[in-house]
């Protein structure tokens, strides 16, 4: 696993989490700079390239480096003892190690986060709110991950929603799948109250969709045999997906107002 680039500690736009030197992997239709598609009524809508500001290079460029480090960790966890009765986490943490690395930052390449972190659950985030900071969250929840690496790859995690909430707050609804009031709690936080969030929300980390093992199988085997069409479909069905769980999520949110 490559080395990454320490945070400093400072404004928002400070903390991108650069990726190291790499070789470039390419994307297919879906370009860096090209357009954005999004999903609307289980359709891909091409977004015009000025409104696609959530695409961004550099934004995505961090965003591939996250995701690497997130599958790493999912394969570390997959080698844990005591997870034999997960069968759909051994094949994914197979499917990763036989990659090439090449393979692995082309899989990483996804126009969204693997993992979730309670981003679509606001109550579990009402503890930030200034008249509660402090306190521990309201309920203990169950941890996915727990071999040594997860702190680490949690700070790593909350630090990069942090910085994407605070500089581009529209895009990051999708790209993480968080919830509008998290969006606002999160974008209210310091600098240590993020590495607080980070130290007590690192049980929070769950690897995306891992019951559909069929999505995880078709990205990883895309990329292990550089099939740029096969890769994009099934970067582009995870991406229908998380689009309607933040419609799903903002509608009953407006029910409950």
């Amino acid at each position: 696993m490559p080395k990454y680039n320490r945070v400093n500690l400072g404004k928002k736009s400070h903390f991108h989490l650069l990726p190291s030197k790499r070789p470039p992997v390419p994307c297919g239709r879906m370009s860096w700079d090209g357009v954005a598609v999004m999903s609307c009524n289980e359709a891909p809508v091409p977004l015009e390239p000025r409104r696609a500001c959530w695409l961004r290079r550099e934004m995505l460029a961090a965003l591939a480096d996250v995701n690497h480090r997130c599958l790493g960790l999912l394969a570390e966890q997959a080698l844990a003892p005591g997870r034999e009765d997960q069968p759909a986490l051994r094949q994914v943490g197979e499917l990763w190690r036989a990659l090439d690395e090449r393979s692995r930052w082309q899989a990483a390449a996804c126009p969204y986060l693997l993992v979730d972190a309670c981003f679509g659950d606001p109550q579990r985030w009402q503890w930030l709110s200034s008249s509660r900071t402090g306190e521990a969250p309201a309920a203990p929840y169950a941890s996915f991950f727990t071999v040594p690496q997860t702190a680490a790859v949690a700070r790593t995690v909350f630090v990069y929603a942090w910085s994407l909430v605070g500089n581009y707050s529209a895009g990051a609804r999708l790209i993480l799948g968080i919830h509008p009031n998290c969006v606002r709690l999160l974008g209210a936080c310091t600098v240590s109250q993020v590495h607080e969030l980070a130290e007590r929300g690192s049980g929070w980390l769950r690897p995306r969709w891992l019951k559909r093992i069929r999505l995880w199988r078709q990205m990883l085997v895309a990329a292990a045999e550089d099939n740029v069409m096969a890769l994009e479909r099934a970067r582009m069905q995870g991406l229908q997906m998380l689009a309607a769980e933040v419609r799903e999520a903002a509608n009953r949110s407006s029910l409950r107002t």
